[in-house]
C-alpha cells in the first residue's frame, strides 16, 4: 500500500511540476522588460502570450487544488501511520535488545539491520512526496519573481493590465497549497516538524516504559520478535 500511494502521488506531482516548469519556459520567451521589439514582438503579441500563460497558471493551480482534495485523506493517513511506524521502530530499537550470547553472527546482524532498513524505507517514501511538492512550490514562486522584476509604470496599458491581473491571480491562488486534508501543509518545513514530534514522542515513550501498558507492549513485542528469529 505504501508503494502504491507513493508511486501514484509522485507520478501526479512530478507531472504538475513539469507543467509549471514549461509555464516558466513560456515566460522566458517574452521579450526582455516586456517591451515590444520591432519586427518580432508587438505589444498585442506580448499581451496575448501573457494572458495565455496566466490562464494556464490558473488551470494548473486548480489541478493542484483538485489533487489536494482527492489525495488529501490518503496523504494524511500515509503520513500519520508512517510517523507512528517510525516512532515505534525507534522506541523498540532503544528499549529492546534481542541479541543473546548463544546467537551466531548472522542472526545478530539480521536482527539489528532489519529495523534500520524499515526506517530507511519509510524516510525515503516520506521524502519522495515532500520533495515533489516542494519542487512544485519552487516552480510556482518563480513566476512571482519574474513579475516583480518589471516596472509597469512605463509599459503599454494592455500589458500593464495583464501584469496586474496576474499579480492579483497569484495572490488569490498562492494560498492553494497541497495539504494533508487541510490538517497541515506538505513542504520542507514538515521535515522539521516530523523530527521534533519524533524526538518528543520518543522521549515520552522512554520515560513511560515502566508504565504497565508500555511494559506489557515491550515484553509482548520482545517475545514475538524472539520467536520470529528462532524460526529463521
Amino acid at each position: 500500500m505504501d508503494i502504491s500511494v507513493v508511486t501514484s502521488s509522485y507520478f501526479f506531482l512530478y507531472n504538475l511540476k513539469v507543467r509549471f516548469e514549461v509555464l516558466n519556459d513560456f515566460w522566458k520567451c517574452l521579450p526582455e522588460g516586456l517591451v515590444a521589439v520591432s519586427g518580432k514582438w508587438t505589444s498585442s503579441d506580448v499581451a496575448v502570450l501573457m494572458e495565455s500563460i496566466r490562464l494556464l497558471h490558473a488551470e494548473l493551480c486548480e489541478l493542484l487544488k483538485l489533487f489536494s482534495l482527492g489525495y488529501g485523506p490518503v496523504l494524511l493517513f500515509f503520513f500519520v501511520f508512517s510517523f507512528i511506524n517510525m516512532l515505534l521502530h525507534f522506541f523498540f530499537m532503544v528499549c529492546i535488545n534481542l541479541s543473546s550470547s548463544d546467537s551466531n553472527y548472522t542472526e545478530n546482524v539480521l536482527r539489528n539491520l532489519i529495523p534500520y532498513l524499515l526506517n530507511v524505507q519509510i524516510v525515503i517514501f516520506l521524502m519522495s512526496v515532500i520533495v515533489a511538492v516542494s519542487l512544485i512550490n519552487e516552480k510556482k514562486r518563480k513566476i512571482i519573481s519574474y513579475l516583480r522584476l518589471y516596472s509597469i509604470s512605463n509599459l503599454p496599458e494592455e500589458i500593464k493590465r495583464q501584469v496586474k491581473m496576474f499579480m492579483n491571480q497569484i495572490l488569490i491562488l498562492d494560498s492553494d497549497e497541497i495539504t494533508a486534508f487541510g490538517f497541515f501543509n506538505i513542504n520542507l518545513n514538515l521535515v522539521i516538524s516530523i523530527l521534533v514530534l519524533l524526538i518528543t514522542g520518543l522521549s515520552t515513550l522512554i520515560q513511560m516504559k515502566e508504565h504497565p501498558i508500555i511494559f506489557k507492549l515491550i515484553n509482548d513485542t520482545k517475545s514475538y520478535a524472539a520467536k520470529q528469529v528462532e524460526n529463521i
